[in-house]
């Protein structure tokens, strides 16, 4: 039989200073097996010994998990005698039992993960994007129009002559900037591209890790 003591156990994992539950003030009602790591949410559940772990980035173009990991769960501070009887239930089965992959609840995590999704999403709407009075590299084009479609989604009825006066520009500068952001290939005249939204998917996780 393997060392208890080579298993990590979940509860060390988890009490990492680096993760942040996702049940903030503003935000109660998010399950408890939920935790905001980074730029990520982090679902997960104990079965028996094994840990399963499904990952949702924050500002993928999709709501469901990019990564779903199932590790040995086993060790640090459980007691001796609960951990030989995880240990004996993971040799039973051989490791991972097929039944496990059976009972991970896919639908529900997708579920949680875009309820999550849609109230920081309805948060951040009423946050301005940085757009820079100049912009020279593509990341402030994106930002650019970025802030378009946030301003068109919120609400405001000219979002390109109030954001020209927002940055103390004429409408014709605007207008070339527009222009330049669809030879970019960062907006096709009514949302962001693919590559927009991939450079402002890489935007939020610098600020996030700032």
């Amino acid at each position: 039989m393997c060392r208890p003591s080579h298993f990590r156990t979940c509860r060390t994992w988890f009490g990492s200073a680096s993760v942040v539950a996702v049940n903030t003030p503003d935000d109660n009602t998010a399950p408890p097996e939920w935790t905001r790591h980074g730029g990520e949410l982090v679902w997960h559940r104990i079965y028996g010994p094994w840990m399963v772990t499904a990952r949702c980035p924050v500002h993928a173009p999709f709501n469901g998990p990019s990564e779903l990991v199932i590790r040995l769960g086993i060790g640090g501070s459980d007691p001796e005698s609960e951990i030989f009887r995880l240990m004996d239930e993971a040799q039973e089965t051989d490791g991972i039992p097929a039944a496990l992959l059976r009972q991970i609840p896919l639908a529900e995590i997708k579920a949680q993960a875009r309820a999550a999704l849609a109230k920081q999403e309805d948060r951040a709407m009423n946050a301005a994007y940085p757009v820079p009075a100049r912009c020279r590299a593509e990341e402030d084009y994106t930002l650019l129009v970025a802030e378009l479609a946030r301003m068109r989604a919120t609400g405001t009825t000219a979002p390109q002559a109030e954001l020209a006066g927002r940055l103390g520009i004429g409408k014709a500068t605007m207008s070339e900037r527009i222009k330049r952001s669809k030879e970019l290939g960062l907006w096709d005249g009514k949302q962001l591209t693919d590559k927009a939204r991939a450079i402002l998917t890489q935007w939020h996780q610098d600020q996030e890790g700032n």
